[in-house]
């Protein structure tokens, strides 16, 4: 029942009563119309009282993962006597990435604590806040609406998916490049590192019998080494000139990308170092340290000026490494000497491999550097967003 018909409802009767008082004079019509008078006072108080004293609570996982549901749970008490008719509780999310109801319709009873969970989604990686952002509450006479505001913050970090790239032509080329590399003068035959398919440059030496006849498919040892030349993923943490919405998809869509490439290479022998702006890496020599770059990437932020440029990184990997190195630049920019240091690590017969990330209305300069990549013969690859209905 809305606040307009409940008072316009409640001035016809404080009319009606109030006129018969004047016209009749009888002590009880006086009466009334001064409780008539006194109640909206009484239960404004009332409510005023209620809405201070109630006591809320949220809890949240720390993670969720993308696109997967999760709950907002909510914990209501009235530490009062007096029992409130509907309460309305507001919430707060992020309008574009988080997916969740607007309000919750609640009757609080006195000294009767609730628990509800509030479902949500995050549809795309990074952190959040989401929370109770007020509550309304109308009073016992239905003639006043109290908002109190409550703004409690409690943050999610939504873990990205992983991209399958089994099928992407980069994968191939970077498995070439990285096994013709092995160096088995230093490897530990005592320690084997993983399990992967045979190759028919493997030695006979290397097969695992026992997993090769019950599996029926032939399977060789990895052997711990550390002159197996490892794979470097980098990461552009730079944040483009684009809206809000454009970042966040972009965002998402570079670090899916970046951990399907990681766990491609991880499951197939091959070490990797996850580089990105922030100035630390983290690496991975078997599977079972995927979840380290895992966890690293999900909670990867986007900043105006990162510590490491993708040319800077790739200068530091080209200085400090005596060997070759098999690196895949992923970036939504393109520039001059991001190109010539690429072309001249080429030509010394480095492998290095540029995903690159167009926005929705691309940079002509970037398209210029990927085109004069493309056409010069280097692993350049587009990786578009899907913009249609953006």
């Amino acid at each position: 029942m809305s606040l307009g018909l409940n008072r316009t409802r409640y001035f016809v009767v404080w009319v009606l009563v109030g006129g018969s008082a004047w016209l009749y004079g009888e002590r009880m019509l006086y009466v009334a119309l001064g409780v008539l008078t006194a109640l909206p006072i009484i239960s404004y108080i009332v409510a005023a009282v209620g809405i201070m004293t109630l006591r809320l609570n949220q809890h949240l996982e720390d993670t969720i993962v993308k696109e997967e549901y999760g709950d907002l749970t909510v914990s209501i008490a009235n530490p009062l006597r007096i029992p409130f008719g509907s309460v309305r509780f507001l919430f707060y999310g992020d309008d574009f990435a988080v997916v969740m109801q607007d309000s919750l319709m609640e009757n609080i009873g006195s000294f009767k604590p609730i628990t509800r969970a509030i479902p949500f989604q995050v549809n795309y990686r990074g952190e959040y806040e989401m929370g109770i952002k007020s509550i309304q509450i109308m009073d016992l006479t239905g003639l006043f609406m109290l908002t109190r505001k409550v703004n409690l913050h409690t943050s999610i970090v939504s873990l990205p998916r992983i991209a399958d790239m089994t099928g992407f032509p980069i994968t191939s080329n970077l498995l070439t490049q990285a096994q013709s590399r092995f160096d088995i003068r230093d490897e530990d035959y005592a320690t084997i590192s993983d399990i992967r398919p045979y190759l028919p440059t493997d030695s006979i030496k290397r097969v695992h019998w026992k997993l090769t006849a019950k599996r029926n498919e032939w399977l060789v040892k990895n052997f711990q080494t550390n002159a197996l030349h490892q794979v470097i993923i980098v990461v552009d943490t730079k944040r483009m000139d684009v809206s809000y919405k454009e970042q966040i998809i972009m965002e998402d869509h570079i670090i899916e990308t970046a951990l399907g490439l990681g766990d491609f290479c991880l499951r197939r022998g091959m070490p990797v170092e996850f580089a990105a702006g922030e100035g630390h890496s983290i690496v991975g020599r078997n599977p079972g340290d995927f979840n380290a770059i895992y966890q690293a990437a999900g909670r990867l932020h986007f900043e105006d000026e990162p510590t490491l440029s993708p040319y800077a990184i790739l200068g530091q990997a080209l200085n400090t490494t005596s060997g070759y190195i098999n690196a895949i630049v992923m970036t939504t920019r393109l520039d001059a000497p991001l190109y010539e240091r690429i072309a001249n690590a080429q030509n010394n017969g480095h492998y290095i491999a540029v995903i690159y990330f167009p926005p929705r209305i691309p940079d002509r300069d970037s398209e210029k550097v990927y085109k004069l990549i493309e056409e010069g013969g280097g692993a350049c690859f587009r990786f578009a967003a899907e913009w249609e209905g953006f």
